[in-house]
């Protein structure tokens, strides 16, 4: 299957018809089986016709009120385009709070989404957001995928849930403001690609956009991930593009090929988890004060 991972910027428009011909070329250029579009991403519905400036939680909530628009323009190209689309995330208004939704559309227009688990301290403090309650693996025609929105990546229990329940991929999507973070992310996905000898998608918001303080500023690099070994990449890389280079990143991939180290690879990561599970003793060297 063809997969895209894309490095995506957030435009203004001053209407729908022109957002809608920016996703048609897109995915015309992605022509993949899965295109996989970032974090925060669905906020591009918030800038239609709108202000120029806005407060964190008014652009939240601008978002959340357009996040059904935002869906139905990706069910529209899944079905236009005959992919799969992970449509980015975005916030989105729920009985329990606002919540950062990630939607994954099939090419005949069916949506399951994925709430963010683990929010980051901008997220709790300043948009007011509430976590997920959930982990989803979502079974579909090109195999099952997880999906963990890009801080839920940092943290190797997830991805191991997913692994454990049969993921033949996991999808990242996410929004990291400096290199610092774009680093723990990417290199986390590197370590969930090792650890659980699956493959990793990740799509990142790439760009300056005045005015909107959630994603005034984005760096990322688009890339897919796999363990490195025996047939596969010797650094774990399937491809990746350049840093805040906006655009598909596309390539050829076989799941299963790249999940074949779990029983023929140079070490088994995957099988020997469990051996991981340690109890920690304390222990008193003489001398020491």
């Amino acid at each position: 299957m063809k997969i895209a991972a894309v490095a995506y910027h957030c435009d203004r428009f001053p209407s729908w018809t022109a957002q809608e011909a920016k996703l048609d070329a897109l995915m015309h250029k992605s022509a993949a089986d899965l295109v996989v579009i970032p974090e925060y991403a669905a906020l591009e519905a918030a800038f239609v016709a709108a202000p120029d400036m806005l407060t964190p939680l008014e652009w939240r909530d601008r978002a959340a009120d357009r996040a059904g628009d935002w869906v139905e323009m990706m069910r529209h190209m899944a079905r236009r385009h005959g992919c799969h689309i992970l449509a980015g995330s975005g916030p989105v208004a729920t009985d329990r709070g606002v919540v950062n939704r990630a939607w994954l559309v099939s090419p005949s227009g069916a949506v399951v989404h994925q709430d963010k688990l683990i929010l980051t301290p901008y997220e709790r403090e300043v948009l007011d957001m509430v976590p997920g309650q959930e982990l989803r693996l979502i079974d579909t025609a090109l195999g099952k995928i997880g999906i963990l929105i890009c801080y839920d990546s940092e943290f190797p229990l997830q991805a191991r849930a997913l692994s454990e329940a049969g993921a033949d991929m996991i999808l990242v999507p996410s929004c990291t403001d400096l290199p610092a973070g774009q680093t723990r992310v990417r290199q986390s996905c590197r370590a969930r690609a090792i650890e659980n000898q699956c493959l990793i998608v990740q799509a990142p918001l790439v760009g300056i956009v005045s005015g909107c303080d959630i994603i005034d500023q984005s760096t990322g690099r688009a890339g897919l991930f796999c363990p490195p070994d025996t047939g596969l990449p010797a650094d774990g890389i399937i491809a990746q593009g350049l840093t805040d280079q906006p655009g598909p990143v596309v390539a050829s991939v076989e799941p299963s090929a790249i999940a074949a180290p779990r029983t023929t690879g140079q070490v088994g990561n995957f099988a020997h988890w469990p051996e991981s599970r340690v109890t920690v003793t304390a222990a008193h060297l003489p001398g020491a004060t």
